[in-house]
């Protein structure tokens, strides 16, 4: 599944050059030893907001901090935010103003400072990497401005809102969540069909199944396929929900993570 939008924190020392550096294809090792990039697609990428160098985008990062009086963050400190937006369509031309609508949707909607914005038409699929420093009200405020999972999924909202309404694009619905045995009996079902129909050995259907066997959504769709109630995944009560053991903060979510 394509999903138009991710966010993500950028941290460590450095970070935001390593990212420009990256996004505006400085980076030697990439080209060419990296399948993704076809250095004769690179051409067709072009710069939406900032410097068209890596150092461009630090000394841009540089001033804006000194001007706010900031001189030193955390070593765990948010550094910047970036967002990949992607044209979520394989089969269809990107639309010619979409990422600058993205662009212009991220603006009005995090209204902080913009560092660099790049597109990659450079790769299979085309999109656009959008980096924000975090600085609001004199202050860096990444992890307040990323968000809990409420907060990202009000940004998911808006972004299609403001942004998919117009191209087409829906908010991306996660699949069911699956009990292992829900999980096989899917497999058991795609097995017996595939036994009857296929003319295939059981070692090949076997290879088959495997690549589905942790996620068999696609086989659902394809045969049709509902799996009995009894093995569907519990959703838990309030109480298990309130005094269930948590799990430590992951370093980045993804507008993709609160889609559901």
């Amino acid at each position: 599944m394509n999903f138009p939008a991710r966010l993500k924190r950028l941290k460590g020392k450095g970070i935001v050059t390593a990212a420009a550096k990256h996004i505006l294809r400085k980076i030697a090792a990439e080209i060419g030893i990296d399948k993704r990039i076809d250095p004769a697609r690179m051409h067709l990428n072009y710069i939406l907001r900032g410097p068209d160098t890596a150092e461009g985008v630090a000394a841009l990062r540089n001033s804006m901090l000194k001007e706010a009086g900031i001189k030193k963050l955390r070593t765990d400190a948010v550094q910047a935010l970036e967002i990949v937006f992607t044209w979520p369509f394989p089969t269809k031309a990107v639309a010619p103003d979409y990422f600058e609508d993205c662009a212009q949707w991220a603006e009005a909607h995090f209204q902080v400072p913009v560092l660099s914005s790049v597109v990659h038409m450079d790769e299979s699929e085309p999109h656009c990497h959008f980096i924000m420093l975090p600085l609001v009200d004199g202050r860096m405020n990444g992890s307040d401005l990323f968000g809990t999972s409420a907060r990202l999924s009000m940004h998911l909202n808006s972004f299609y809102q403001q942004v998919g309404g117009k191209y087409g694009i829906s908010r991306p619905v996660k699949p069911p969540k699956l009990t292992s045995a829900a999980r096989e009996f899917v497999l058991s079902k795609v097995r017996t069909v595939l036994n009857e129909v296929s003319g295939l050995t059981e070692e090949t259907i076997e290879v088959l199944l495997e690549a589905h066997r942790k996620q068999p959504h696609a086989l659902m769709k394809h045969f049709k396929i509902l799996p009995p109630a009894s093995t569907s995944a519990k959703t838990r009560g309030f109480v298990q929900t309130m005094t269930r053991v948590m799990k430590p903060e992951r370093k980045a979510f993804s507008f993709s993570e609160v889609c559901a």
